[in-house]
């Protein structure tokens, strides 16, 4: 007798049936196309269940290449709290996967679980390295605005908003003229040293931008701050705000008064404090480059690290 839309297929024994893809019983049978590794499989599925070179090798890296992209494009745009929040994100993620895993006895997910965790950790560290060394001065000197063939006798006041200066042809800083002064209660106080930037010309009095440093000059030492004995140096970055805060301020204000006072000099209503160098623009540039270029090379190392270790554990897995 034969009945619509069914099938009945007698097993090898004869023992077991399907009705409509069903066993006797009711179940299905297993399936090697299972989005869920680490459900139970029979012995001949094994191997379907494994984790594959690819992912050993290329999630890793992925993970790392996109904790580094993060923290350049967060690290140069001032976003501090993604630097923090995406990584911390991450890990939380990649250890409840771990465990979950450890539980079912997924021991090859638990060995790529530990690998993205690497991954996320190096990859945090490579970021902080490459922010701390260039993308946080990159994003301070971003913030500010650049002027170009500023003359040294114009209003500092005018241009309180700088990042970078770029002086006129001529201009330079008078290392003769230069100050330096310490707190004298402590043996170890640093020496805050200033020299004033002046067009050249004999008679030019009137300061209004100073190159500055510490540590740079003292008694028996020539002013060297920034790259002052440089032909080449015709302008400035804003001397970094923390070293003009607090009791450095209050320093860096006296040393300009002691200058002014020794040398006869006049200052103006406002004064800039700048960290003397030859090209402010191509230094800027080279902070981003340096930035990129750090994770570009870190990124293509660590894929070639990823793949040697994705050999070295593939075959142990697959032999578990």
């Amino acid at each position: 007798m034969m009945y619509r839309g069914a099938r009945y297929n007698l097993g090898q024994e004869g023992q077991y049936g399907s009705m409509g893809g069903y066993d006797i019983e009711g179940t299905r049978p297993p399936s090697d196309k299972s989005l869920l590794r680490g459900a139970m499989k029979p012995p001949e599925y094994d191997e379907a269940s494994q984790v594959n070179m690819c992912e050993l090798v290329l999630l890793p890296w992925f993970l790392l290449a996109l904790v580094m992209l993060c923290y350049l494009i967060a690290g140069a745009n001032g976003q501090i709290a993604v630097l923090w929040i995406m990584p911390s994100v991450l890990l939380l993620i990649i250890t409840y996967y771990i465990g979950t895993k450890y539980s079912l006895g997924d021991s090859d997910e638990v060995v790529l679980g530990f690998l993205l965790m690497m991954a996320v950790i190096i990859g945090t560290g490579v970021g902080l390295f490459g922010n701390f060394t260039s993308l946080q001065e990159l994003h301070r000197i971003n913030q500010g605005a650049s002027f170009f063939n500023v003359l040294p006798s114009e209003p500092a006041a005018s241009k309180l908003d700088a990042s970078s200066i770029v002086f006129v042809n001529g201009t330079r800083v008078n290392t003769g003229e230069f100050f330096g002064f310490t707190d004298a209660s402590s043996a170890l106080a640093p020496v805050y040293c200033v020299a004033p930037i002046t067009s050249g010309e004999v008679g030019f009095k009137r300061i209004e931008y100073w190159a500055a440093g510490i540590n740079c000059c003292g008694p028996n030492k020539p002013f060297t701050c920034g790259k002052v004995q440089s032909q080449n140096a015709q302008g400035g970055l804003l001397l970094a705000p923390e070293l003009q805060e607090g009791e450095g301020g209050k320093f860096f204000e006296r040393a300009i008064h002691g200058a002014l006072d020794k040398y006869g000099l006049v200052g103006g209503n406002d004064y800039i404090l700048l960290n003397w160098m030859p090209d402010p623009v191509k230094y800027r540039d080279d902070l981003w480059h340096g930035g990129w270029k750090l994770f570009a090379v870190f990124g293509g190392v660590y894929l070639i690290i990823s793949a040697m270790v994705g050999f070295v554990i593939y075959p142990i897995l697959k032999s578990s």
